[in-house]
């Protein structure tokens, strides 16, 4: 089949996926970038970002966990080359059955696309925060970002006068309809644009990350970008991810998280050395980067005489 008839196929979602995509241009390489791929096609190199479907089922739809429960294992086990993020997600798609085992090829995410946006300079202006003056988190409602504990943990300091600013997961109105609201020391901003998070990066006291587990997890490598320091979970690949950059704590201890962000308040050369070893570590992820990893696994499995 040719490209020209998979653009116009009359097909959409899984079916033309699995359907379209099989045939097209066949004896040519498919490079599927974002988990599934058609599970009939193995010159095929496919990147599975994390187990969270089948590690953290309730986030997902029952819909949803069906596809990829079906897909996911028989794309990997067909496909010439798997990649995941990050040596974590690695482990965990081989314990949860999905790839087998040392099959799969790391290659981290890179963070250099920062670099192509311009920050909103009146965006802190019009969200009411003062530069150096706030927390910020980034996430959603899904259970696994684990924010409620976040917000219990900045309430419990004993200086909220730098409140905890909240920012992704949609509209405002569902962390509100979640019984999440603003309150003495926490600000939910909801849905922002990529300028607006580049300043809110570059102006933060400290980027907080609280999830349970994160197949990689990229906010805090774009706020070391920025200049940010991050406080980081020590949960998922974030340790792998961030490195000797952050300071760490757990995703089950609050007390942990209230006492990291009271010390960022008030420690300027602690947060002034996170910020450096931050920029160092950041610079050392890149899209061009992956992508030469990416070629060296094509390359590779060239090399190879297939099954």
């Amino acid at each position: 089949m040719s490209l020209e008839a998979v653009r116009t196929a009359r097909l959409n979602g899984y079916a033309w996926e699995q359907l379209a995509l099989t045939w097209a241009a066949s004896s040519d390489w498919l490079l599927s970038l974002c988990n599934l791929g058609p599970i009939l096609r193995s010159r095929q190199v496919v990147m599975i970002h994390d187990a969270q479907i089948f590690t953290q089922p309730e986030t997902y739809s029952k819909g949803f966990r069906l596809a990829y429960h079906t897909l996911l294992p028989r794309v990997a086990r067909r496909a010439r080359v798997v990649l995941t993020v990050s040596d974590f997600s690695r482990r965990e798609l081989e314990a949860a059955g999905v790839v087998p085992q040392g099959k799969a090829i790391v290659v981290h995410n890179g963070v250099d696309h920062m670099k192509r946006i311009s920050d909103d300079a009146e965006a802190l202006s019009r969200f009411g925060l003062q530069p150096g003056r706030y927390f910020l988190a980034i996430g959603s409602l899904a259970a696994h970002k684990n924010l409620p504990m976040l917000i219990a943990a900045a309430k419990a300091r004993g200086d909220t006068s730098v409140p905890l600013v909240i920012a992704g997961g949609g509209n405002s109105k569902v962390f509100y309809d979640q019984g999440l609201t603003d309150e003495q020391g926490v600000k939910i901003l909801g849905r922002v644009t990529d300028a607006e998070l580049k300043a809110l990066y570059s102006e933060a006291k400290a980027l907080v990350f609280p999830s349970k587990t994160e197949g990689f997890g990229l906010p805090p490598l774009e706020a070391m970008f920025c200049g940010c320091p991050v406080i980081a979970t020590t949960g998922g690949a974030v340790p792998e991810v961030c490195g000797d950059a952050a300071l760490y704590a757990r995703p089950d201890e609050p007390a942990e998280w209230t006492a990291a962000m009271e010390k960022l308040t008030h420690d300027t050369t602690l947060c002034d050395d996170l910020s450096r070893r931050g920029l160092v570590r950041a610079a050392q992820f890149t899209w061009a980067r992956a992508a030469d990893h990416i070629l060296d696994a094509i390359a590779a499995a060239e090399s190879e005489t297939p099954c």
